[in-house]
């Protein structure tokens, strides 16, 4: 009897496929236009935005995502609407995604006159729920670095900010990528090591952690603060100081963290290697310990 083929997804796998949309308050069609052409998220980059991971249709750590965005969007005068939570939580229930990378963006909407901001302002929402998988590779063989040509204004007006507009991000990552690194790292304008194109940094030398500190204009990241809590409560000393960029070659192990990676290992900058040149035991050790961190918050209904 001849083959059928393939028989062809059912709606509940396409639109699992597809993840989910939400937008202004309601869920939308993947892949429909909704976006004003004279918003200014779009045309400025007038806006804040927060990327989320979700672990089993749960995100992790969703609330401090939230009061991050809010402590920003507060400093510039952009009205959050008070029923984010909710949205978010619906949009990945929407999605049937039991791994997801959850994306929500607040801009300024439309309005106002050049840069001038309307008055009042109304913002423009949309979360987006889409399939996400790390690569195991990461993990098992670490990723290499390079620095960014460019440099991480820790002076500017929305340093710490998870700001719209990372186009300095988009180019040193193109630059990073041309020469066979996986990802770039950012000095600030006093030549400290500050942070990744899409993550921060941790150097761990003599058994402690080392990370730069805030006032070198790096993003306050939920997984970065998860990583202080750990060591704090597994008695790994931790050093918030400015960080020389030659001690990361120097340093015994090197890891980025972010809220869709956790913790990966780093095991070269430019051509040389950190440590062994493989991910080191102290920083498995804490990606061990952030995984079950994760599982016991939600399974148990706490923090997040």
């Amino acid at each position: 009897m001849p083959s059928e083929g393939p028989r062809p997804p059912s709606a509940a796998q396409a639109s699992a496929a597809a993840g989910a949309v939400w937008v202004n308050g309601a869920l939308v069609p993947p892949g429909e236009p909704v976006l004003a052409p004279d918003d200014r998220g779009f045309t400025l980059g007038d806006g804040l935005f927060e990327t989320m991971r979700a672990y089993g249709g749960r995100v992790f750590r969703l609330r401090a995502h939230l009061e991050r965005l809010r402590a920003s969007a507060d400093r510039l005068g952009i009205p959050v609407p008070p029923d984010l939570e909710d949205a978010v939580r619906a949009t990945v229930a929407a999605s049937g995604l039991d791994s997801a990378a959850v994306r929500l963006t607040v801009s300024r909407g439309v309005g106002g006159v050049g840069l001038a901001p309307p008055e009042p302002a109304r913002p423009t929402v949309v979360i987006t729920a889409r399939p996400y998988a790390p690569a195991e590779r990461w993990y098992s063989d670490g990723l290499r670095t390079v620095f960014a040509r460019g440099r991480l204004n820790e002076h500017a007006l929305t340093a710490g900010m998870k700001r719209l507009g990372y186009l300095d991000q988009v180019a040193a990552q193109a630059e990073a990528r041309a020469a066979g690194a996986d990802e770039a790292l950012f000095l600030d304008t006093a030549g400290h090591l500050a942070e990744g194109a899409a993550s921060n940094v941790f150097l761990v030398v003599g058994g402690a952690l080392w990370t730069p500190p805030l006032s070198c204009g790096v993003l306050p990241g939920i997984t970065r603060g998860v990583v202080l809590e750990l060591a704090a409560a597994s008695g790994i000393p931790v050093r918030e100081e400015p960080v020389p960029p030659g001690a990361l070659r120097d340093a015994d192990e090197a890891f980025l963290t972010s809220s869709l990676r956790a913790l990966v290992p780093v095991v070269a900058i430019g051509g040389d290697p950190i440590g062994s040149g493989r991910p080191g035991p102290l920083t498995l050790r804490l990606l061990h310990l952030y995984r079950e961190r994760v599982h016991v918050e939600l399974e148990s209904g706490g923090v997040s």
